[in-house]
C-alpha cells in the first residue's frame, strides 16, 4: 500500500467502524470474549489511544534523531479509562476526530523525512514511512478482534 492508499484508508476507517458496530446491542458490545479480553467498545477506546500516541511518536521522529519510542502500555491505559462503561457513540466520535488529526499530522510528513528513524520498544528499529503500514496494519487486526468477538457473542440481547 503506497502512502496516498495508506492516507486514504486511514481517513475512511473511523466510517466503517461505526457501520460495523452500528447494528449491535448494547450487550454485544461489551460482551468479553474471556477474563482479560477486551469488549468492542474498550477496542474502540484503544483506538484513540493508538493514534494519540502515534501522534506523539510523530512528533518525536519528526523533531529528535532516531528517539526510543515509549510503550503503549495498553492494557493498563484501556483499564484506567474504564472504556468499557463509556458510550460507544462518543467514542466512536471522538475517534473519528483524533483520526482526522493523525491523517492530518501524517500528511505534513514530507517525502524527504520518511527515512527518519526511531527504536519501536516491540519492533525495534523503525522510521516514519512505515508508520504508513503499521496504523492501516493496526486497524485490521482490531477488526478481526472485533469479527471474533460478535461471533463470540453471537446474537445477545440486552
Amino acid at each position: 500500500m503506497n502512502r496516498d492508499q495508506s492516507l486514504t484508508t486511514l481517513a475512511a476507517f473511523p466510517a466503517l467502524l461505526r457501520e460495523t458496530v452500528r447494528n449491535l446491542s448494547d450487550t454485544q458490545v461489551r460482551f468479553r470474549p474471556a477474563a482479560g479480553e477486551w469488549s468492542i467498545v474498550e477496542i474502540i477506546g484503544h483506538y484513540i489511544d493508538i493514534d494519540l500516541l502515534w501522534m506523539r511518536r510523530i512528533g518525536q521522529m519528526s523533531n529528535a534523531d532516531n528517539p526510543q519510542l515509549a510503550p503503549a502500555e495498553q492494557d493498563q491505559r484501556v483499564a484506567e479509562a474504564h472504556y468499557h462503561e463509556k458510550d460507544p457513540g462518543a467514542l466512536l466520535a471522538r475517534f473519528a476526530e483524533v483520526r482526522a488529526e493523525t491523517v492530518a499530522a501524517l500528511r505534513l510528513i514530507h517525502s524527504n523525512n520518511l527515512a527518519r528513524p526511531a527504536i519501536h520498544p516491540l519492533r525495534g528499529p523503525i522510521t516514519l514511512g512505515d508508520i504508513f503500514t503499521i496504523l492501516p496494519g493496526h486497524d485490521q487486526i482490531h477488526t478481526a478482534q472485533i469479527a471474533a468477538n460478535v461471533a463470540a457473542a453471537g446474537n445477545q440481547e440486552v
